[in-house]
């Protein structure tokens, strides 16, 4: 399988047009992963998959 890099932009852009297509019952969830996403993007993580949160708090 070929790695692709795919951007947090892309990833954001990708998440609001699924929303579209989301069942209702899933709209709440999507809505949270779409606020963290923004959330990281705000903060400078451009690579959240190889970060490391450990050091982080509440």
């Amino acid at each position: 399988m070929e790695t692709i890099e795919v951007s947090n932009e892309k990833a954001l852009k990708a998440l609001v047009q699924i929303k579209t297509y989301c069942a209702a019952t899933n709209l709440d969830e999507l809505n949270y992963v779409i606020k963290i996403m923004k959330k990281l993007q705000d903060a400078g993580v451009t690579k959240p998959l190889e970060a490391d949160f450990t050091t982080l708090k509440n």
